[in-house]
């Protein structure tokens, strides 16, 4: 079947304090990417990325506090813009950028589709990203609002993000699953425990597969919502496979493993769209990341 897609670049890096994920969008080929969903059958808009990076000078932030109303204006701009890609009946592809994204996407999707806390969301990543302002201070970074963005749609986190859009909580965690957790902090784990989150770190994945873990990540994703989306923080791979991230982590999640697993995802009746995050091109090796983004969106939009 074929379907409209529409790519957003967020390239946004106020979330964290390593900005070169800011510049991802711009740094992937638009024509390959388009051209190779075009050739499967779909029809594909690429939407300029959202001119977030110039905001703002850098030399102008302090700290993490000077930065919040950034990510929050870039939530905004891309919250905008997935509402105008789903009101013309297009699938949104968000590629940034930090995970900050996550508030922007998933709050405008939900929204559109009224499906507060009746939505799911599969979540790749090597972090839990579920630190609130009470357990910031144990995070990498600082504790930067790109730690955050599971806590915020939970409607637990810093208030201009959890509030965002609409003062109430945009997921219930019994309908989130993370697969690929092997770097992160004791408060977001009690977080993600105290919420029943579904949580699969790189021990479970090794025992029961990457492809069985997922299959009953969007069983969970798609019982009793009405929509689900996928949210790929590339760090969750092994640097082997996307070495083009802010933060690689060791022993991560096997390429070979996932793109079969989410080949054809898109098909499915709930599915509402895609974000994949955290590309810095800085940090890429012969262009391996890049070419994993591309790998990712021909099998989650694949047709065989």
């Amino acid at each position: 079947m074929s379907q409209n897609i529409e790519i957003i670049g967020y390239d946004c890096g106020w979330g964290c304090q390593d900005y070169g994920c800011e510049d991802g969008p711009d740094a992937l080929d638009a024509n390959l990417i388009c051209s190779n969903l075009e050739k499967i059958g779909h029809s594909v808009r690429w939407h300029a990325a959202l001119n977030i990076k110039s905001i703002k000078k850098r030399d102008e932030l302090t700290d993490k506090e000077t930065s919040l109303p950034l990510v929050v204006e870039a939530s905004e701009r891309l919250a905008t813009a997935v509402a105008h890609s789903i009101d013309n009946n297009h699938i949104p592809v968000v590629i940034g950028g930090d995970h900050t994204a996550a508030v922007g996407t998933w709050s405008s999707v939900i929204a559109a589709n009224n499906s507060f806390k009746e939505f799911g969301l599969i979540w790749l990543d090597a972090h839990m990203d579920a630190h609130t302002p009470d357990t910031a201070h144990q995070g990498k970074w600082g504790g930067w609002w790109h730690g955050m963005p599971v806590a915020c749609l939970a409607g637990e986190g810093v208030s201009d993000l959890a509030k965002f859009i609409d003062d109430r909580p945009k997921i219930d965690l019994k309908h989130f699953s993370l697969l690929g957790a092997r770097s992160y902090e004791q408060g977001e784990d009690e977080f993600m425990q105290r919420h029943s989150a579904h949580i699969y770190k790189m021990p479970d994945i090794e025992k029961h597969g990457f492809e069985s873990l997922f299959i009953k990540s969007l069983e969970i994703a798609t019982a009793n919502t009405k929509g689900f989306g996928l949210s790929i923080d590339l760090d969750g791979f092994d640097p082997d496979d996307a070495p083009g991230v802010g933060t690689n982590e060791k022993n991560g999640l096997k390429a070979s493993d996932v793109l079969p697993a989410i080949r054809g995802l898109s098909s499915h009746p709930l599915f509402c769209g895609i974000e994949i995050v955290e590309y810095n091109p800085h940090n890429d090796k012969d262009g391996k990341t890049a070419e994993l983004i591309n790998k990712i969106l021909l099998s989650v939009f694949a047709q065989d």
